[in-house]
């Protein structure tokens, strides 16, 4: 299905254009798993080596962002089609009935399993604990790490002044948890917290100076979070300037964090050139959605394929600028 397909049905019917998408990924995953060998999956490797983050191997940096594939049909089947990570959801307590019961999320190998979880439409932000708290322990035996989606409608209010005591008492409270869980269970499950970073901004919120202080273990930060974007969003975020201003909120939060904290950055990456800018703008990890509607599944192959002419993900590309194609 060709890019023009995708983005004529990006303006007319985009829920039928994500459906596809999905649809399209979760077959080339199965055939992709029938045709691998071991040779073939090193030349797909690339220059993106295995990184170790929040205390898991991930067998490359790319990801997938929850919201692509919500109830982990594609799962760690991801990791055929390049990716070494798929995050899934957000799911509420309104799905754990579902989940809990769902076998897609136990198959496959090759990608690391993260689960996002957040609140229920309705819920009011003094009861936002007993929701996040209802899912974590759900989610707790399917996941490799958990990411707090604090990003959603439901949950701006969490992160109003006048809510900060209780966003802090949230905090703590799933801090405590984990570590409840962790000794029921013998077995530690990172916890990562999505935050907003809003296009253009010049700070980040206040939150991630608690985030770190309570020692979570990672800051997602989603620029331009929301929907699969429009054909006209989609193609800004080509241009250097959004990229370079990704690049350079990355790196404020990198600076601010001063390595206490990984970075997953999501948004408006698509190609080779924009994950070597997240990389070396101090990101651990980076994730993409639109990417897949767009380009298709093999998009993380290709990205594998072009990453031979930037540096090794930890190290600036000599001679560009952040988000700069090469």
């Amino acid at each position: 299905m060709s890019r023009h397909l995708m983005t004529a049905l990006m303006r007319g019917k985009p829920s039928l254009a994500r459906r596809l998408a999905f649809a399209r990924a979760r077959w080339s995953a199965w055939r992709q798993a029938r045709l691998a060998t071991s040779a073939d999956q090193e030349v797909k490797t690339g220059c993106l080596a295995p990184q170790r983050v929040m205390g898991l191997e991930f067998p490359n940096p790319l990801g997938i962002a929850a919201g692509f594939d919500r109830w982990g049909q594609l799962g760690r089947k991801a990791g055929a089609l390049g990716f070494g990570c798929i995050e899934i959801g957000t799911l509420t307590p309104l799905d754990m009935a579902v989940f809990v019961n769902s076998e897609p999320t136990r198959d496959g190998s090759g990608a690391m399993l993260g689960v996002n979880i957040g609140m229920s439409p309705g819920t009011e932000a003094s009861q936002a604990p007993q929701d996040y708290l209802v899912c974590l322990g759900a989610v707790w035996s399917r996941a490799d790490y958990i990411t707090i989606n604090l990003c959603s409608p439901q949950a701006g209010a969490l992160l109003h002044p006048d809510f900060k005591a209780g966003l802090d008492e949230l905090l703590a409270a799933l801090k405590q948890e984990q570590r409840a869980l962790t000794v029921v269970s013998g077995r530690y499950v990172p916890l990562a917290v999505k935050i907003r970073l809003t296009q253009g901004s010049r700070e980040p919120p206040e939150v991630v100076a608690r985030l770190a202080a309570l020692r979570f273990d990672a800051v997602v930060a989603a620029i331009d979070a929301g929907p699969p974007a429009t054909p006209e969003r989609y193609a800004m975020w080509q241009t250097p300037l959004w990229q370079r201003q990704a690049c350079e909120q990355v790196d404020r939060l990198a600076t601010l964090l001063a390595g206490n904290l990984p970075i997953i950055a999501v948004g408006g990456i698509a190609s080779a050139g924009h994950v070597a800018g997240r990389l070396s703008a101090g990101a651990a990890l980076v994730q993409m959605h639109d990417a897949l509607v767009y380009q298709g599944p093999g998009v993380a192959h290709i990205i594998q394929r072009e990453m031979v002419n930037y540096p090794c993900a930890g190290s600036k590309p000599s001679g560009l600028q952040f988000g700069e194609e090469g």
